[in-house]
């Protein structure tokens, strides 16, 4: 089902005329929930991330689509896209595992160096359990795997199944709102784990520390709101809505009770400069998921691999030509106008019209409010379960509910 069928064109985007980096090898994908504003872009409002520059890593005006220096327009990612919103998330998190690697035991920091196994050490979780004895084996349905879709499961090749986005919602995390840089900074890891400290957080912070925002929207009981989550790296996997009340600790038991039903045909994505285009997405529900019965959605941008060496479909994608075989799209881009990497987009996996690592535009849904909910505040939460990496991006933000009645 589509709004419209075109993508915007290359005039309604901001293009950046430059030459192809290097092609970068990322242990991190990196995103963020940018419809509504949260918890973790509040430092948007401070003078060096205005505009969306940023002293380190953009989550939005990056890739062609601007840059940290200069800033871009957020267009549709404005609510939520500048900051550092992408840069709160939970590392080495295996599936069936107590704990995630990064997290502190008996008090201490961990200092070991986090790495993936052999051919590819540089990504968390690749072939790589981060428990001796794992109590969870993939649960995710054949129809919803978002990387090497080709591989026999359980075999050597089937290199991501350790990681979040195999179980939905069952890996363990460090914090239910992410944790600002991804680690502690004692703690050797790999990519783009990284955090600008600044007044309102410091790298190796608790999101669930977070102060309330000043400002919140208000939803009503009942009503189908819209949601919206964007990338700055693409990891595959899939996601979802949660609610947790106000009052109580943000914790990922208490967003498990109040998981959010999606609105499934409003399903999209949206472009910075506004264009939505429906499409049919891919939901899993049932035992598959954690809590169970809730419904989790794929993401539904496919990752380009700079190489598929380590997968089952390495031919074609085997790191000399980069990124532009289509051997190294994971599975078909959703919009008929993607026909590989744009010229213009410059790191990481670089972008199609709707692939890669895509800061063009977000995933947009509609999300139900339960209609017997109690009125109040709440918090919503947001978890991004990744499948080429063991990581969990997580967002929060505040949310007023009033009944149907009060709205009037």
């Amino acid at each position: 089902m589509y709004a419209c069928n075109m993508a915007p064109s290359l005039s309604a985007v901001v293009v950046v005329a430059v030459a192809l980096l290097q092609t970068v090898q990322l242990v991190n994908g990196h995103a963020a929930m940018v419809i509504p504003h949260t918890r973790n872009s509040e430092d948007s409002s401070l003078p060096e991330f205005q505009g969306g520059k940023s002293p380190d890593t953009p989550c939005t005006c990056a890739n062609g689509v601007g840059n940290q220096e200069t800033g871009c327009d957020l267009g549709a990612r404005g609510s939520g896209g500048g900051g550092q919103p992408c840069l709160w998330w939970s590392q080495g998190c295996s599936i069936g595992c107590p704990i995630c690697a990064t997290n502190m035991t008996d008090g201490k920091i961990p200092t070991k160096p986090i790495t993936g196994n052999p051919p590819h050490t540089d990504k968390a979780g690749f072939r790589k359990s981060y428990c001796e004895n794992p109590t969870t084996t993939s649960t995710l349905p054949r129809n919803a795997w978002t990387m090497n879709i080709n591989a026999v499961e359980g075999s050597v090749n089937d290199s991501y199944r350790f990681n979040p986005w195999r179980a939905p919602g069952s890996a363990p995390i460090v914090d239910a709102c992410g944790q600002a840089g991804g680690k502690f900074p004692q703690t050797p890891m790999g990519g783009d784990s990284t955090y600008t400290n600044t007044p309102l957080a410091k790298f190796g912070d608790m999101g669930s520390q977070l102060p309330p925002m000043k400002n919140q929207p208000t939803w009503v009981a009942g009503s189908s709101v819209q949601v919206a989550w964007g990338m700055r790296y693409n990891h595959g996997g899939g996601y979802q809505y949660r609610l947790c009340p106000a009052s109580e600790p943000l914790t990922e038991a208490c967003f498990q009770k109040m998981p959010l039903e999606f609105n499934r045909s409003a399903h999209a994505l949206l472009w910075n400069n506004g264009t939505k285009m429906y499409i049919d997405g891919v939901f899993v529900d049932g035992d598959a998921v954690v809590p169970k019965n809730s419904t989790w959605a794929r993401n539904p941008i496919p990752r380009i691999n700079d190489d598929n060496i380590g997968l089952a479909n390495e031919t074609g994608c085997d790191g000399h030509a980069g990124r532009f075989h289509p051997a190294c799209y994971q599975f078909p881009a959703p919009c008929p106008q993607d026909n590989g990497t744009l010229p213009w987009s410059t790191d990481g996996s670089g972008q199609g019209w709707c692939s890669g690592d895509w800061t063009m535009g977000s995933i947009s849904d509609e999300v139900i409010v339960p209609k017997d909910i109690k009125p109040g505040k709440y918090v919503l939460g947001w978890r991004w379960d990744c499948e080429e990496t063991a990581q969990v991006w997580q967002n929060c933000a505040d949310i007023n509910i009033v009944a149907t009645s009060e709205s009037k």
